[in-house]
């Protein structure tokens, strides 16, 4: 069975071009039947950042799903994420997403209560505490956006399910898993349990760098749209120039071969991904796999190791505005805030630090670089 993946480009943030774009993409990729159905959108709301900072699926991308399945006969049409840290109804203000939702007669529904589901067919979990709004709906899409991702390298429509997993409960998965594998294993626990019946990717201005909060934006100018969301993300990381072996999450995924086992299942009813690689497209760098070595030497010699060879978070002392929110969510309790007189503002113990780079992801000011040195 192939697995269809419509790409097509779109170079402007306007609702109605953006709506007619993908009417001609979803009757090539499987879109599923919404008249009468409950259907839930989940955008990627990291953080309260405005939209052209391209941390954000963008509010007229939302606006325009939104119109489509409207047009189609949608009952009732539910818009939620959770960010790490923080209001989501805050998140959803300055992002936009909460106002344009509103303004096209959804429902803003921010991830609040949680509700235990059970998940079967997990090799992590075997069940989860997730967004209670999941069991209100028939359908969910999710609606990514393209970007790099300093842990996971990058990040699209699988990842973008963390984010059903309610406020700060995300880290302590972070904490459970910290190693790359392990957590794309639960990543992918978290996609075989919910089922997403669509995606659509914002990739007209996506994130490049250290993502998927402190990158840059990049004009790309594309959109993408599937009933498989893996296969999505796989175009989309081979456009930024990834190789699908090197990212763990689409390793995992071809490995279980419940949604796709291989890349050559992959069809393109419109552009190719090929015909649209971006050369000097700013990645993150891919790490040599340390499992081998991991398993062949003593635990404390690989803490060592690893200590010195996984990059780490260094925090800046100038940008820093000590809202704490890096301490707030560190899973592993490894940041102190100080005061804002004292010459350090966040110190940090990096034999407790398992490198999740949460901190780096919720920092509204760009003051946490992730390095070795």
């Amino acid at each position: 069975m192939m697995n269809e993946v419509a790409i097509e480009r779109c170079r402007a943030y306007d609702p109605e071009l953006i709506l007619d774009t993908l009417e001609n993409m979803i009757g090539k990729t499987g879109f599923p039947e919404v008249c009468d159905k409950r259907v839930l959108l989940k955008p990627n709301i990291l953080s309260g950042s405005a939209p052209e900072k391209a941390v954000t699926t963008h509010p007229s991308v939302v606006r325009a799903v939104i119109r489509l399945l409207k047009a189609r006969g949608a009952a009732s049409i539910l818009v939620g994420d959770s960010p790490g840290v923080g209001s989501a109804d805050k998140a959803g203000r300055n992002s936009l997403i909460a106002q344009a939702v509103i303004e096209e007669g959804a429902r803003w529904a921010p991830f609040r209560e949680e509700e235990l589901i059970q998940a079967p067919d997990g090799l992590k979990q075997k069940q989860f505490y997730l967004t209670k709004a999941l069991n209100e709906v028939d359908i969910l899409i999710s609606l990514p956006k393209m970007k790099t991702h300093e842990m996971m390298y990058f990040t699209g429509a699988v990842k973008n399910l963390f984010g059903l997993v309610p406020g700060l409960k995300k880290s302590r998965f972070h904490l459970n898993y910290p190693e790359k594998e392990d957590f794309a294993a639960l990543i992918c626990d978290i996609l075989d349990t919910v089922k997403p019946d669509y995606a659509i990717m914002d990739g007209i201005t996506a994130m490049e760098g250290p993502g998927p909060g402190s990158g840059s934006p990049r004009e790309v100018g594309l959109l993408f749209a599937s009933s498989s969301a893996p296969a999505l993300d796989m175009a989309a990381a081979s456009i930024m120039g990834y190789k699908i072996e090197e990212i763990p999450i689409f390793r995992e995924i071809l490995r279980r071969g419940r949604w796709l086992d291989s890349p050559e299942r992959i069809s393109y009813p419109l552009l190719t991904w090929e015909e649209l690689v971006i050369p000097d497209y700013k990645r993150v760098k891919v790490l040599k796999d340390t499992g081998f070595f991991k398993k062949a030497v003593p635990p404390a010699v690989y803490k060592a190791v690893r200590n010195l060879y996984v990059p780490r978070p260094f925090f800046k002392v100038r940008p820093c505005i000590l809202c704490k929110k890096c301490v707030d969510i560190c899973p592993a309790e490894a940041l102190t805030a100080h005061s804002m007189k004292d010459p350090v503002k966040i110190s940090i113990d990096y034999s407790k630090c398992i490198r999740c780079y949460c901190c780096h992801e919720v920092c509204p000011v760009d003051a946490i670089r992730i390095g070795r040195i």
